[in-house]
């Protein structure tokens, strides 16, 4: 046997062995195809119209074509419509049905979605496609509690960078800490939980039921 071919063995199976660990972990460790309680929010997908024209704002007061300093707000329904559309655009996540409730300093996230939806990183995205239909199919909610934080940019001049800091994560019943949803969607992750604001941000805080962005 070729030492090429004896290097693709063992990647092969190094890729089982890390795949059977990860994947062990997460369908032997318990509740993680119950469905938890959902408080329904009422929203709709035309609330990201609204919310994307209030975002436009600050883009404009970054160019220097808006004077204004009031702070932009984002109501509960137009936060649940931006994340549902970010969510499914950047991280090809699509949940119904989706909520996020508003709360003093942290949001609560809670939607159902197809098991094989989280499946990104490797070696799972390469696996994917030899697992049964059905199981790639399996609904399993995910629920995940955090907050939003801000390192500034310079207003006309640098973009700042928001991440969102998650401090609880659950799939079904199970609690499960963030690292193995890092692991399963892979590079998908870092885009879901960073992005870039315009310079002129001052500070993102939630309130309860809306989002209150501040600007310099």
């Amino acid at each position: 046997m070729k030492m090429g071919c004896v290097g693709c063995l063992l990647l092969l199976i190094g890729i089982i062995f890390f795949a059977a660990v990860a994947g062990g972990f997460l369908f032997l460790s318990g509740n993680i195809f119950e469905a938890p309680p959902f408080d329904a929010v009422e929203w709709s997908r035309g609330d990201a119209s609204s919310a994307q024209s209030k975002l436009y704002e600050l883009v404009q007061r970054d160019a220097g074509q808006s004077t204004r300093q009031d702070p932009v707000l984002l109501s509960e329904q137009e936060a649940n419509a931006l994340a549902a559309q970010y969510l499914a655009q950047t991280g090809h996540l699509r949940f119904e049905p989706f909520g996020i409730r508003l709360t003093q300093g942290q949001f609560t996230l809670r939607g159902r979605t197809q098991l094989g939806s989280i499946l990104q990183g490797p070696p799972f995205a390469q696996i994917r496609p030899y697992l049964p239909a059905a199981q790639l199919a399996r609904p399993v909610w995910i629920s995940a509690r955090g907050y939003i934080a801000l390192d500034q940019g310079a207003p006309g001049r640098k973009p700042g960078n928001a991440r969102v800091v998650v401090s609880e994560f659950t799939l079904g019943k199970q609690p499960v800490g963030t690292w193995p949803f890092s692991i399963v969607m892979g590079p998908a992750s870092a885009k879901l939980f960073h992005w870039p604001v315009p310079g002129t941000v001052r500070d993102v805080e939630i309130e309860e039921r809306r989002i209150v962005i501040r600007t310099r």
